[in-house]
């Protein structure tokens, strides 16, 4: 079987977030599966370091009906096999940025979530591969889905590609104008309420939930509430009406990325089976790096975040103030976003020095340190499509406590379902109260060095890589080959 990923970013190439880790990482697990799978995604600028080869043949898309002609240009990804293709052309990604700069989001990011997907139906033209499926990946590969559905027939090669959309974050959705659809060279009849219109508006996410053959989620969980008005961002209705072609399948991690007994920023490895003195070892390294003066017997919370509304971390800038005095819990923050959690994180920093280390912004050797030093690790997010982090703290062996949503709940067995699988606390609502009992509850398993032992060897030993989630996208992908 031969698969395509589409994506706008994957890591080592190019990131920012979740989505490049989990592009960079599935098509690995499906390597060692058999699928004979590759990826295409832009030449950014983050790029240009990479060894990689120009293919002799060019492509040639159209753009508000202009042709251009643009070039391939090939790598691997990583240190593996997989084929990485991406798309030269810089007057669309020759920039600061995959989606944005400092002036705010590219305002051709249509035109460019277009190119991508049209280069994407013409990667066979150049290289002579032809995949038999697609897989797009959020909104800027929605459209591709149309691009396939919109070939003629007397045109489609035997048997026809099917097309497979991940979504990874339903708030994402590219939204942009009834003109910018104009520029897509996508058949009229595509402009409709079962197409790409919504609200008198070009939503590219909502186009390809209504023309991708099966459509998947980062989590089960996830994929039920995103039908719900709750959680379905606008979109329900039409995740509702697709009902049928959609799953939750959990991501997982790139366990040899993140490996506690070889990751070189750590001052000492923390072995699953024996973890105590390498985990003491990183805290009290940590605590030296944040110039916290805390005892290391007290426990330490971890917080490796964006600072926005979904995440959350103003419930617990509520509860700092409270936490210091009425407990002996210390803090590791790193993260960055909105000015007004940097600013509040800042002051309790220097109201509680001793107690509160914060970095603001993102140092990938920093966070690694705080999932490896911390004892509890905090993610109360209002909600979370599946989460990477609380994997990857409960891999380093600190237990997560998070609200109990999306990827989290599916991967955090809480205390209340007894002592002996737990790995860590859920909580119900997104409110300080609920967040102050979960954290009141941390406290007291720490208190018992049995029960908070046992967790954290729970954690420590749960199965987190990308197998079991590789063979679920391969019945996703076989079931799509199997539609009529």
């Amino acid at each position: 079987m031969n698969v395509l990923f589409v994506s706008p970013e994957v890591n080592p190439l190019v990131r920012t977030g979740g989505l490049g880790d989990v592009v960079g990482s599935l098509p690995l697990a499906l390597k060692k599966l058999g699928i004979d799978v590759r990826i295409i995604c832009p030449f950014h600028r983050e790029c240009k370091g990479i060894e990689s080869k120009t293919l002799k043949k060019n492509f040639v898309v159209k753009i508000r009906k202009k042709s251009i002609t643009g070039s391939i240009r090939q790598t691997k990804l990583g240190n593996s096999d997989v084929p990485a293709y991406m798309i030269d052309l810089p007057e669309f990604y020759d920039r600061n940025g995959i989606y944005s700069d400092e002036h705010g989001d590219f305002p051709d990011n249509a035109q460019r979530a277009f190119v991508l997907s049209q280069v994407a139906l013409e990667l066979q033209s150049v290289t002579s591969w032809q995949p038999d499926i697609i897989h797009a990946h959020d909104w800027m590969a929605a459209p591709v889905c149309a691009y396939v559905n919109a070939i003629p027939s007397a045109k489609t090669v035997q048997p026809k590609i099917r097309t497979v959309l991940t979504i990874h974050n339903l708030q994402h959705q590219g939204i942009f104008s009834h003109e910018d659809f104009k520029t897509s060279g996508l058949p009229e009849s595509n402009w409709a309420m079962d197409g790409f219109e919504k609200d008198g508006l070009l939503n590219l996410l909502k186009g390809g939930i209504q023309h991708a053959d099966k459509i998947t989620t980062v989590s089960p969980t996830y994929a039920s509430e995103i039908r719900t008005k709750e959680y379905g961002c606008g979109l329900e209705a039409s995740l509702e009406y697709r009902g049928a072609d959609l799953m939750g399948i959990l991501n997982g991690i790139d366990e040899s990325s993140w490996d506690p007994q070889e990751d070189s920023s750590l001052v000492k490895p923390i072995n699953p089976s024996r973890p105590k003195s390498g985990k003491l070892a990183c805290k009290q390294a940590l605590l030296e790096e944040l110039n916290m003066e805390s005892d290391i017997d007290s426990p330490l919370f971890g917080v490796v975040s964006r600072l926005y509304d979904q995440k959350g971390l103003d419930l617990l800038i509520e509860l700092l103030p409270q936490l210091m005095a009425e407990s002996h819990a210390n803090f590791a923050i790193l993260g960055s976003g909105d000015p007004h959690e940097e600013q509040a994180i800042r002051e309790l920093s220097v109201s509680f020095p001793h107690r509160i280390g914060c970095f603001i912004g993102f140092d990938d050797g920093l966070a690694r340190r705080i999932f490896a030093g911390s004892d509890f690790f905090l993610m109360p997010s209002r909600f979370e499509p599946c989460g990477l982090a609380q994997q990857y703290a409960m891999r380093y062996g600190s237990l997560p406590i998070a609200r109990k949503t999306g990827g989290l709940a599916d991967t955090i067995l809480p205390i209340s379902r007894g002592e002996k699988n737990c790995n860590g606390f859920l909580f119900k609502n997104a409110s300080a109260k609920e967040l102050w009992d979960a954290v009141q509850q941390a406290l007291e398993v720490f208190a018992n060095n049995r029960k908070f032992t046992r967790m954290r060897k729970n954690a420590l030993s749960r199965n987190c890589g990308w197998k079991y989630a590789a063979e679920q996208y391969i019945q996703a992908y076989k079931w799509a080959l199997e539609m009529p």
